[in-house]
């Protein structure tokens, strides 16, 4: 039945009312701007079409989208459990981007109309959302309403199930493939398009009065996951956290947290640092308060990195800052150097190796990691990474004796690697795109900034235990240094392996290229850089010793070593592994399309603390791309 109340009509009948084949094309020109990935589906979703726009309008073709690509996760999902006298149920929820609501309202219309019940959650982070669906009672997946680090104007959503992870890339695939063919089918589109024309009905009016009860039942799931996830494994877990909280809550660390106006405001992060005894001071913390640019790296590090400094220049102990994305799941650091007397910026890199040292430390003084007489660890335990992430992660894993499993780009890719791995007996504790910064932590499957704070005050603070030396030293001996007494967070950084890494983010990271044929392309890169690689080789300090190269090509999980080594639509990532005389790893170079944004991607990193080094084997690997995307172009001109 039909509420009366026609105040809300998604659409105008102005457009509802259209014949099929004008309303398909309006709906396939949308769709032609819409860059599908495993990772979740993004276009420029504010109706004036600016990427910056902070209009909350969406234009009526786009909220088709919206409503097929609903529809067809609705039939995913299924109908009732044989048996069961309950539908479905999902979670929906927006980050803070102005176009949330109305994409969010197309999508609730949709599933409700479907069969579904639907706890909409309003504005909520994405880790929230997805341990809501992953721990919350009877819930089957979740639908959520981002573009994660992409500008205000953009939007999208990426879509999950009941173990609280996106979709992997197979389903992915599968679901963009059921939104295309629900697309070309006159009943389908007819069919969305008239619901979203059509006043509200009784179902979405509930859904939305109880929206408040399920968002406050979503943050004390999430909570209750978080301190699971931040205790961890092992037979001393209970005691090596509540050893942390004591000291934690003596201390008292001061912790600046600058939300920008992400759905991070609209969350449990003032409750959960407190917990742990933290002093907290938060910035741009309520829900739409977007004061700077939405990536958090570069500038948008600066105001919590300004913050904290004229804290510190007031005579306040605060020590670590955080910022989010706009989804919240992603977050990076910002630190006080004590003997420098400056606030820094932690690069992406920077920030996931330093999780990654906490994490294997961590697991070694909770008992989870241990030894025999040999030094070799008892049980398998492996960190997963996506290609790009530095070779620092590789050094700090070998010095635990941990292996390190590489994947194309995609939180579902590393995600679905350590699911593999675990299903073969390993300990895969840490996870995550270091590429991005932010750490994923098992059992979590989402990056949360709450996890990377909390992993950096295990390292600082953890004191040693009658069981065992303190993570910080358990890190020390590893490297074979001496002990410290209370190690800063400078002190910590500085013991990390030198490395120098091209930011993900920066412009000189980002190339635009012609060629429609990634295969062609990289087939012309792999014979320029034989012909090139002994001029590239000269670029590199003698002292590394750089003698031959190896093609290593990414797709999904697996991993294809070798010239031409690769399937499909050969998109995936592409690194050339640069070795020395004795076969050791010393820097590689990375390139990959973009599978959220029209770009192409390039990386260099390299041993040592070598801007100069880095910044040249950058320009000859984009001089090396450009070159092969221009013979591509040409040889399909000519054909």
């Amino acid at each position: 039945m039909r509420n009366p109340d026609s105040r809300f009509l998604m659409v105008p009948r102005s457009f509802s009312d259209q014949p099929i084949p004008q309303l398909r094309a309006a709906v396939e020109h949308a769709v032609s701007r819409v860059i599908f990935s495993a990772s979740g589906w993004r276009s420029i979703f504010a109706a004036d079409g600016d990427e910056e726009s902070t209009s909350g309008d969406v234009a009526p073709a786009l909220l088709v989208v919206a409503g097929l690509a609903a529809a067809c996760f609705a039939e995913r999902c299924g109908a009732r459990p044989s048996g069961s006298a309950c539908a479905r149920r999902l979670a929906l929820a927006t980050d803070t981007r102005p176009t949330g609501p109305a994409i969010a309202r197309a999508a609730l219309r949709v599933l409700l109309e479907a069969g579904l019940e639907v706890d909409y959650l309003g504005v909520s982070p994405s880790p929230e959302t997805m341990a809501y669906a992953g721990r919350g009672e009877e819930i089957d997946g979740f639908f959520y309403v981002t573009a994660s680090h992409n500008p205000i104007g953009h939007n999208g959503f990426k879509t999950g199930g009941s173990d609280g992870g996106v979709l992997d890339a197979a389903a992915a695939r599968s679901f963009e493939q059921s939104f295309r063919a629900a697309l070309a089918n006159d009943e389908s589109l007819r069919k969305v398009v008239v619901l979203l024309a059509a006043p509200p009905s009784t179902a979405e009016a509930a859904a939305l009065r109880a929206m408040s009860r399920h968002k406050a039942r979503a943050q004390e799931v999430y909570e209750e996951f978080s301190h699971e996830v931040i205790r961890g494994p092992g037979p001393h877990a209970d005691r090596a956290y509540r050893a942390l909280l004591e000291v934690t809550r003596a201390v008292q660390p001061g912790i600046v947290g600058d939300l920008n106006g992400s759905a991070r405001a609209a969350s449990v992060d003032r409750r959960l640092l407190a917990a742990a005894g933290c002093r907290l001071r938060l910035l741009n913390d309520r829900p739409g308060q977007i004061a700077h640019q939405i990536v958090p790296e570069g500038a948008g590090l600066t105001p919590c990195r300004d913050e904290l400094l004229r804290l510190r220049e007031r005579g306040e102990e605060y020590e670590l800052g955080y910022v989010p994305d706009n989804d919240g799941d992603r977050g990076n650091l910002v630190y006080y150097d004590e003997q420098a007397g400056i606030a820094r910026q932690l690069e992406a890199q920077q920030v996931f190796a330093l999780t990654c040292v906490a994490e294997l430390s961590w697991l070694v003084y909770t008992g989870e990691l241990d030894y025999d007489d040999d030094g070799k660890p008892r049980r398998r335990v492996a960190v997963v990474v996506n290609g790009p992430t530095s070779l620092r992660i590789d050094r700090i894993a070998a010095s635990f004796g941990v292996e390190v499993h590489r994947t194309e780009v995609g939180e579902a890719n590393v995600v679905n690697r350590a699911r593999e791995l675990r299903r073969e007996g390993a300990i895969v504790r840490l996870l995550g795109e270091g590429s991005n910064g932010g750490n994923i932590t098992h059992p979590s499957a989402v990056r949360d900034p709450l996890h990377t704070i909390h992993a950096v005050l295990k390292l600082r603070y953890a004191p040693p235990a009658p069981w065992s030396p303190s993570p910080a030293q358990i890190w020390l001996t590893r490297l074979g240094l001496p002990p410290l007494d209370n190690p800063t967070i400078a002190t910590l950084l500085s013991t990390l392996p030198r490395f120098t890494t091209t930011s993900s983010f920066e412009p000189r990271a980002v190339m635009h290229i012609r060629s429609r044929s990634h295969a062609s392309l990289k087939e012309r890169f792999e014979a320029g850089l034989e012909r090139e690689f002994e001029a590239l080789r000269r670029l590199l300090p003698a002292e590394l010793r750089v003698r031959v190269y190896r093609i290593i090509n990414y797709e999904r999980t697996v991993v294809r070593e070798g010239r031409g080594h690769r399937t499909g639509e050969e998109r995936g990532g592409l690194t050339v592994l640069l070795l020395d005389d004795a076969g050791v790893e010393r820097g590689f170079l990375w390139m990959r399309g973009s599978g959220t944004e029209p770009v192409f991607r390039i990386l260099a990193d390299v041993e040592g603390d070598r801007p100069q080094t880095e910044h040249a084997l950058l320009e000859r690997l984009r001089a090396l791309v450009e070159q092969a995307d221009a013979q591509s172009v040409a040889e399909a001109t000519s054909s």
